[in-house]
């Protein structure tokens, strides 16, 4: 193998780690979630519940940003590679 498919190896694992790690944070952003929920469950202060609520939203939008993150990278891993997603 020489220095320039090494590279290309290189590359293509470096955007799957990517991914993973866009992964990982949907995970973190998932289990805040759910803390978020809990907490919610005992809020008697409206303005907490509203802080709660607003904090929820924007946890559920970071999530979002990251599946587009993780999708982005997936298509780029396609392109790159030219292995093609089995469609079974």
């Amino acid at each position: 193998m020489d220095e320039k498919q090494c590279l290309e190896i290189k590359l293509a694992m470096s955007i799957q780690e990517n991914q993973e790690r866009e992964a990982q944070a949907v995970v973190g952003y998932t289990e805040l979630l759910g803390i978020i929920d809990k907490v919610l469950e005992f809020a008697s202060d409206s303005q907490e519940v509203e802080f709660l609520e607003r904090l929820k939203a924007e946890t559920e939008e970071k999530i979002s940003d990251e599946l587009n993150h993780q999708q982005g990278l997936l298509n780029e891993y396609v392109e790159y590679t030219g292995i093609q997603i089995n469609k079974d």
